[in-house]
């Protein structure tokens, strides 16, 4: 990857990779028409991050959750600026994010998957405020929990009644299995009439089917349930905000599999 600048406690980014460590609250400004990249390296701490994307700028953001803690990321967007994030959570934690389109042609998007496995309990929370018109935002979360492991999925998309021409995605497809349990709960609030918007969630055992076919080949229950699943979480990896981080976040995901 390329070298980065650290990001102190407050203050602003212009174009450029960029890292922050959540180990501490921190105000960040990504300055107008700017190019930027973040970083966010994890800690066991309970951390609050506000990001506002000055207008026209262009955010994207990767953060893997491996070591605990209690993150909230709170993203405001003004006119015409774009942020990109991608969230990995592979432990026990509680992340809690928003993003809030304060200005005309802001675009916010969020692809996300979290693991849980033996006795880990996780929560993710996603709050999408469209508070002008012609926005748009999608979230897309996925999640995997085994053993005794619990996992938790709530998403809400606000539209204010002067947001007209709101465009908005919400998804949550989750996997269990064994004794695992994942609760999803994705709500719209709308507000104005001339939108576009929708949200669905599932929550399933994985596919015998396919497990069947990949043991007739060869392959052992456990290689193939983990084939699987691998399967269903990779894109997150693969289509990461900030593509040369795909390779390590394909890592992180590949070693917490072998824990299923």
């Amino acid at each position: 990857m390329q070298n980065m600048v650290a990001v102190s406690s407050s203050g602003k980014v212009g174009s450029g990779r960029w890292s922050l460590v959540a180990d501490h609250d921190a105000q960040i400004v990504v300055e107008g028409g700017c190019r930027a990249e973040i970083i966010i390296a994890d800690s066991d701490a309970v951390v609050k991050l506000n990001i506002t994307v000055e207008p026209n700028a262009l955010l994207s953001v990767v953060h893997a959750v491996t070591a605990g803690g209690t993150t909230t990321i709170d993203y405001t967007l003004l006119e015409g600026a774009s942020c990109r994030v991608t969230e990995v959570v592979l432990t026990s934690s509680e992340l809690n994010i928003s993003a809030r389109l304060d200005a005309p042609m802001a675009s916010f998007e969020l692809d996300g998957a979290f693991i849980l496995t033996g006795d880990e309990r996780g929560s993710v929370k996603v709050d999408v405020a469209h508070n002008v018109a012609d926005c748009t935002s999608r979230t897309s979360f996925k999640g995997v929990a085994s053993g005794r492991a619990t996992g938790r999925f709530s998403g809400l998309v606000y539209v204010a009644p002067d947001a007209q021409r709101t465009n908005s995605e919400q998804s949550s497809r989750n996997v269990v299995i064994g004794d695992a349990h994942i609760d999803t709960l994705p709500q719209l609030e709308i507000y104005a009439d001339d939108v576009k918007c929708s949200h669905g969630a599932t929550v399933g055992q994985m596919d015998s089917e396919a497990v069947l076919y990949m043991r007739q080949r060869g392959l052992s229950l456990v290689d193939a349930k983990r084939l699987q699943i691998e399967g269903f979480v990779a894109d997150v990896a693969m289509h990461s905000s900030i593509s040369d981080t795909a390779e390590r976040l394909t890592e992180l995901i590949s070693a917490k599999l072998e824990t299923l």
